[in-house]
């Protein structure tokens, strides 16, 4: 073997034994990395709202509920007497400084639909937030799930009388 073999010999056996030491400290220090749960961020100005909205129950229809943005909050149809006959009630919770809500009945093709208008904000304070959380959790040696909150809660009401003439749709 030639000196120049030997050479890069010893430099690839020093490379791997620094590889493997690096690896090393990497899997200590991540070990002790702990989850620490969600944290919320950006702006949050929780908000409850009702919204009625009339429909004209058919022979020959039903309506149905289309959630357009795919909110998977939307899972039953409760029975409420306080609302009244012909009538689909949401009950949103719902994140005033990024969302507003809006539904509309299409007559046309038997629908109710639920959908959301973002209000803007500002994403890259947002973004910047989340670095810094980010930056100081990782020297309290946690990592969390950020979340910015759009809608808590999505309740669809109606009275029992209605119970056949309205289901929703996905």
């Amino acid at each position: 073997m030639s000196r120049l073999h030997k050479i890069l010999l010893g430099v690839f056996c020093g490379g791997v034994l620094l590889c493997g030491i690096g690896l090393g400290v990497m899997v200590l220090e991540f070990s002790e990395v702990t989850y620490g749960g969600i944290q919320i961020v950006g702006g949050t100005e929780m908000e409850t709202k009702d919204m009625d909205v009339k429909f004209e129950p058919g022979e020959t229809f039903r309506m149905g509920i289309r959630n357009v943005n795919g909110y998977g909050d939307m899972d039953e149809i409760l029975e409420d007497l306080s609302v009244p006959e012909n009538t689909v009630r949401f009950r949103v919770t719902y994140n005033g400084a990024r969302v507003e809500p809006e539904v509309y009945c299409d007559e046309e093709n038997h629908e109710i639909y639920f959908h959301r208008y973002w209000k803007g904000g500002d994403d890259l304070a947002v973004i910047m937030e989340v670095k810094d959380l980010f930056l100081e959790s990782i020297r309290e040696r946690k990592i969390y799930t950020y979340d910015a909150i759009d809608f808590e809660e999505i309740q669809v009401r109606i009275n029992p009388a209605n119970r056949e003439d309205v289901y929703l749709l996905f």
